[in-house]
């Protein structure tokens, strides 16, 4: 299994607004699964999507990296 870290895309008043300065992906979830499709298959029962929202998955570890290296940036 491995650990993925799952995005919401897109913007809604309900639960991403734009104007409160939240982005078009946002991370939402983080779940173990075997692939990404999976992972936002599991997410779905816990992450609330409206009418334009999608969700992505990526690799836990990889988006850690990156986000480390972005912090030692700054």
């Amino acid at each position: 299994m491995t650990l993925y870290v799952v995005y919401r895309h897109g913007w809604n008043e309900v639960n991403q607004d734009q104007r409160h300065g939240l982005p078009e992906k946002m991370a939402v979830a983080r779940i173990e699964a075997e692939t990404p499709d999976e992972a936002c298959h599991l997410a779905q029962r816990q992450v609330l999507l409206l009418g334009n929202q999608y969700l992505s998955a990526e690799v836990a570890e990889e988006v850690d990296a990156k986000e480390e290296l972005l912090n030692r940036k700054a």
